[in-house]
């Protein structure tokens, strides 16, 4: 996955749609960094541009990763806190666990070779965020490859350095934790079982509210509402519960395809107000219009942006199934609607990180 960031801010509020005046709802604000693809993307594209700025109007999570220099990451986290609204809640993707991505090897290249290396990034992170509100989402796919048997995690050191990260995003007591699985472990009672106690080992390490289910991926929410059922149950419990990548889901997948599939739709926005008991938000983790990667010969690659892929997900998704907007065809229609939706301010130069792959 490529993880962009650009130079525009936005507080992004957490209403189910582009909300109306009659369905406003009173939700919990992330706080997000617009992706720098988009901003190439609607000059390159021109037709795209409205379409592209409804989705600017929603947070999309940021992501704190090893494959940006210090600097980089300096300037990301001082742009958003001095952008965000305190009242706003920051939304940021951690990930840099040494030997991330142990199975695929697509993102594991990296700054952060060792604990004493992680706990320095993690520092950076905790002291620039201080006591601010924010939601982690904690390593994509790192418990899911700790947790799949015959797999690098364990050898990896993941169990011990999610502790570390757990313990140090937690001292934070307006931090909202959750811990990234793949969700293929939770799709049945054997492996949501596998996932059950290395949860419970991280929450005794700090405050854990739960898990992240489809990171960069298509599964549908109902199927994913499934999955986070299958955890509760795998717990004993519902104390903890999950957060959903809703940014490609709307339609679902019949298949396991993760690249760029052609049937997929841009879902819901990103909300607290999901309307599912276990399900504590709805969340854009993957920028929807980046590439997956290159499928097939010729393809995209991982984190470019992709407008034939971009007109599909825009087309096939919420905003035109239930939002009232036109396809790119019809020239989108995006109109002006009241909503609850705030602006984090002006233009702040935004350092873009690296590519990465990831897919849970």
């Amino acid at each position: 996955m490529f993880l962009g960031s650009s130079s525009r801010l936005i507080a992004a509020a957490t209403g189910l749609a582009l909300a109306m005046a009659s369905n406003i709802v009173s939700a919990e604000e992330l706080c997000s960094i617009v992706p720098t693809s988009y901003t190439q993307a609607k000059t390159d594209h021109p037709t795209l541009s409205t379409a592209l700025e409804a989705l600017e109007q929603h947070a999309i999570a940021s992501w704190f990763t090893d494959r940006m220099t210090t600097d980089e990451r300096s300037t990301m986290l001082s742009n958003m806190l001095n952008q965000c609204s305190e009242d706003t809640r920051l939304s940021i993707v951690v990930y840099g666990i040494p030997n991330k991505d142990c199975d695929a090897g697509l993102s594991s290249g990296g700054s952060v070779k060792s604990t004493d290396d992680y706990k320095a990034f993690l520092k950076q992170l905790t002291d620039a965020v201080g006591d601010r509100k924010v939601l982690y989402v904690v390593e994509p796919d790192a418990v899911g490859l700790l947790a799949k048997e015959n797999s690098c995690g364990s050898s990896a050191g993941y169990l011990e350095n999610l502790k570390v990260a757990v313990e140090a995003l937690s001292a934070n007591a307006n931090a909202e934790l959750y811990v990234d699985v793949g969700y293929w472990m939770l799709a049945d009672s054997t492996n949501s079982a596998k996932i059950a106690p290395i949860m419970q080992e991280l929450g005794t390490c700090g405050k854990v509210k739960g898990v992240t289910i489809n990171t960069s991926n298509y599964r549908s929410t109902d199927e994913c509402t499934t999955y986070c059922t299958n955890f509760q149950t795998a717990m004993g419990k519902s104390d903890m519960s999950c957060v959903v990548d809703t940014s490609r889901n709307y339609n679902g997948s019949p298949t396991s395809d993760w690249c760029n599939v052609q049937t997929a739709g841009i879902g819901k926005p990103p909300t607290s107000e999901t309307g599912v008991s276990n399900i504590d938000y709805f969340m854009w983790i993957k920028p929807p219009g980046e590439s997956d990667g290159e499928c097939s010969t010729g393809g995209t690659s991982a984190g470019s942006f992709y407008a034939d892929g971009f007109t599909k997900l825009w087309d096939q998704g919420y905003f035109v199934g239930e939002g009232g907007l036109k396809t790119i065809a019809a020239g989108t229609g995006v109109v002006t609607q009241q909503s609850n939706q705030t602006s984090a301010g002006s233009s702040v130069d935004q350092i873009s990180p690296v590519d990465q792959e990831v897919s849970g």
